[in-house]
């Protein structure tokens, strides 16, 4: 079958990455999604393993449709039956852009028709009572009259860890942090450092990475519901990667707060994730000493000042930031923010950067080798 991860724009060369790493066949990379060829094992490790994608659907098929009457009937062409029973709960869910097919709800409205036809003519009758512990939510996205079917084995989105249980008021999605890791040149064996933690992301993502523990090894997916997924083939992936855990990293990754409640809160973050040996303190950076900083990567995600009345002071801290790290010797710095003055303010120019979202926000990864 053929599954999609999806994921935020500017990941999909990572998410390409982690695709192949699991030994899977990709088919093609688009914006905001990356197709690719597996089974039920692939589905299954796909969503334990991947920690820059948002979700995995298995692809239902593709066509064009620029009429009501059109996107019925191709739908209804579709062997839903090899995946729904009479009994299974499938809600629908769309999104259009630049498409003649424009309003959401119609479009959800006519899907479900048309899957409710298909199965009671398959299953010959005229009740589908929707009451099966089975959920398969149907996905559905329109662009420029092109449509695409899936049907999402995830559930709760893949950023959704588990370890999570506490968050500041503007927490950087685990999906990411991860991927600002993976962008970065940091190792395990360099010490790491994120001035602007938050409730702590960044450094247990880091952790996890060089742990060696899958993203989703806490949490259950939608497919766990699946009666034709076997429940022991789901056990002996959650098997695999229990023993694959690096029991033997020695980590140096240290998270400073100014806040002392949101230290609190990224200490329990990190327990919870199983990388309790994460080291943070409650600090502001101005405090630091800088000087002590030798052959280490900071990477940060600090306030944007997006609200007008906090540019000023944010720019400020950008400028502060620089003069303190200019004392550090031999330090990288990868520092995500949507200030695109940021390098002026900072003090030196960015080596590369990358455009990233972080949530609707566009945003720049300056990098500084």
């Amino acid at each position: 079958m053929e599954l999609i991860a999806t994921c935020a724009f500017g990941l999909e060369k990572i998410v390409y990455d982690e695709i192949k790493k699991l030994g899977l066949w990709v088919i093609k990379t688009e914006d905001g999604r990356v197709t690719f060829e597996g089974d039920e094992s692939a589905l299954v490790k796909a969503n334990l393993w991947l920690r820059c994608a948002d979700r995995i659907l298995i692809k239902v098929g593709e066509f064009h449709a620029e009429t009501f009457d059109e996107l019925f009937d191709q739908t209804t062409d579709f062997e839903w039956e090899n995946a729904i029973t009479k009994n299974d709960v499938f809600p629908v869910d769309a999104t259009s852009v630049k498409s003649a097919l424009h309003s959401e709800p119609a479009i959800q409205s006519i899907v479900k028709k048309a899957i409710v036809t298909r199965l009671q003519k398959q299953y010959k009758t005229e009740i589908l009572p929707e009451n099966s512990g089975a959920t398969y939510q149907i996905i559905v996205k329109a662009n420029k009259d092109q449509f695409l079917l899936a049907i999402d084995s995830s559930g709760d989105s893949l950023h959704k860890r588990g370890y999570r249980t506490k968050a500041n008021q503007a927490p950087m999605k685990e999906t990411l942090a991860a991927a600002l890791v993976k962008l970065s040149d940091w190792t395990p064996d360099r010490p790491l450092y994120d001035t602007f933690c938050g409730s702590g992301t960044i450094g247990i993502e880091a952790a996890l990475i060089a742990k060696n523990i899958a993203p989703g090894l806490k949490r259950e997916f939608t497919f766990h519901s699946w009666p034709w997924i076997d429940k022991a083939l789901i056990e002996e992936c959650y098997q695999e990667a229990k023993k694959s855990i690096r029991t033997d990293v020695k980590l140096n990754i240290n998270c400073s707060e100014l806040d002392p409640e949101t230290t609190k809160i990224a200490e329990s973050n990190a327990k919870n994730a199983g990388c309790g040996e994460i080291k943070f303190q409650t600090s502001d950076f101005r405090s630091l000493d800088f000087s002590k900083f030798e052959n280490s990567t900071f990477i940060s995600n600090p306030p944007y000042g997006e609200r007008l009345d906090e540019r000023s002071s944010v720019e400020k801290m950008y400028r502060q930031f620089g003069e303190k790290f200019q004392q550090s010797n031999n330090c990288s710095l990868f520092l995500i923010t949507s200030n695109e003055n940021f390098p002026y303010l900072f003090g030196r120019p960015a080596d590369k950067n990358r455009k990233l979202f972080n949530g609707n926000i566009r945003c720049y990864l300056f990098m500084y080798s």
